[in-house]
């Protein structure tokens, strides 16, 4: 069956803020599913990078820059610290 990246994507975006909305402290991120998460949207990111004609971003990618994905990751790991 064929997966919508998209979809996959975004599923594990919300799995990874649905975490620090409901974090209460007690378990560390990186004991979490978030470093498998992360590792999952990049593998998508790549995949999709691969299958585009050179200089035409993907859905995934417009999703990562327009919700501000990377920005959001730094200010979540330095609350972490």
């Amino acid at each position: 069956p064929s997966v919508d990246l998209l979809e996959a994507f975004t599923e594990h975006w919300k799995g990874i803020t649905g975490y620090y909305l409901e974090a209460t402290g007690d378990t560390p991120a990186k004991q979490t599913d978030i470093p498998w998460r992360l590792k999952q949207m990049l593998d998508i990111l790549v995949y999709e990078e691969k299958q585009r004609p050179v200089g035409e971003a993907g859905p995934c990618l417009e999703y990562l820059l327009q919700h501000k994905v990377l920005e959001t990751l730094g200010t979540l790991g330095k609350a972490e610290v």
